[in-house]
């Protein structure tokens, strides 16, 4: 049944919504998250939550703030990084063959090389600056689970918050059994959308508190020590 709209759009006895004042809705590429991650790095304690594929981009933009602590320019006391990645020792969904959208075992042994790769160049890296008392107290976790990474979340200070799709993309991988299409996931395509509790949007507080609630369920419900 068709409905009435006021001028402004309204239905017939909606109440008025006040626009509120707030910065534009920011979306950049992953790569562009560097001030952001450095920006959290300044506070006196620095968390971070991660779900998404490789963790190649957070590995990236983590190292210079990370660097910084280690030559003193920044000093916070404690760092806490938890990551949540898919299960790449694990059949998967997606990443897959695109000529039968099957798994493909040896697509996913490259990958689950990288992931551990650079999850634990992180790991390695904060536990070192604690060692030298570079930050009184580190923790990086890492977790695994069985599903396929279809986006990425950060959550930095549980006050920002960036999420992201990642972009489908077939192209040809080269493997010891010959080229092979894969219908891939491209992290560093990935436009992320940035929310934050100091935006002055009514929207971001409870999108923030919906995705730490999101974090929190995978990882102690859901989540398995990530395997060698």
């Amino acid at each position: 049944m068709a409905r009435l709209l006021q001028p402004d759009g309204r239905s017939p006895g909606q109440p008025v919504i006040p626009n509120v004042p707030g910065p534009p809705v920011f979306a950049a590429p992953s790569v562009s998250l560097r001030p952001f991650i450095e920006q959290a790095f300044t506070r006196e304690h620095v968390t971070i939550d991660f779900a998404g594929f490789s963790r190649e981009t957070l590995h990236g933009v983590v190292q210079e703030p990370l660097d910084k602590i280690r030559i003193g320019l920044i000093k916070p006391a404690t760092v806490t990084i938890r990551l949540l990645l898919p299960d790449t020792s694990r059949p998967m969904v997606l990443p897959c063959r695109a000529d039968d959208l099957t798994d493909d075992p040896d697509y996913r042994t490259r990958m689950h090389r990288l992931t551990f790769r650079h999850a634990h160049a992180i790991l390695d890296t904060v536990q070192e600056l604690a060692s030298l008392a570079l930050i009184q107290d580190a923790d990086v976790q890492i977790r695994a689970h069985a599903c396929p990474p279809l986006f990425k979340l950060y959550i930095l200070n549980n006050e920002e918050v960036f999420f992201g799709i990642y972009p489908i993309t077939k192209h040809t991988i080269p493997f010891a059994s010959g080229p092979r299409d894969i219908y891939d996931l491209m992290g560093k395509d990935a436009v992320v959308f940035h929310h934050s509790v100091h935006s002055g949007q009514p929207a971001d507080p409870p999108y923030i508190e919906q995705a730490r609630a999101w974090f929190n369920a995978m990882w102690d419900n859901i989540s398995y020590e990530f395997p060698a």
